[in-house]
């Protein structure tokens, strides 16, 4: 069993008890509860990205993406990205 699901079953476990009600996972008290750290179906121990790496896996998504859109036969394509406003 893979870490993804055994955090898709606690995040299961955790709906049910709270009548299936994500507001209610979320702000679930029982914090004695040895499921409340993995209730959100995300793992706590895992490591957040720097900025800087963050925007350099920003940047080699969007090298792939225009090197696979590249080789599209379409004309006048111009990718978008989210958060980008023009440039």
């Amino acid at each position: 069993m893979t870490k993804t699901e055994i955090l898709k079953r606690v995040r299961a476990k955790c709906l049910d008890c709270c009548c299936d009600s994500h507001k209610e996972v979320k702000l679930c008290p029982v914090e004695k509860c040895s499921l409340w750290p993995l209730r959100l179906g995300i793992d706590p121990t895992r490591r957040q990205l720097s900025d800087q790496e963050r925007q350099a896996r920003l940047q080699g998504l969007r090298k792939q993406r225009l090197t696979q859109n590249s080789t599209l036969d379409k004309t006048n394509f111009s990718p978008t990205f989210p958060g980008e406003g023009d440039k």
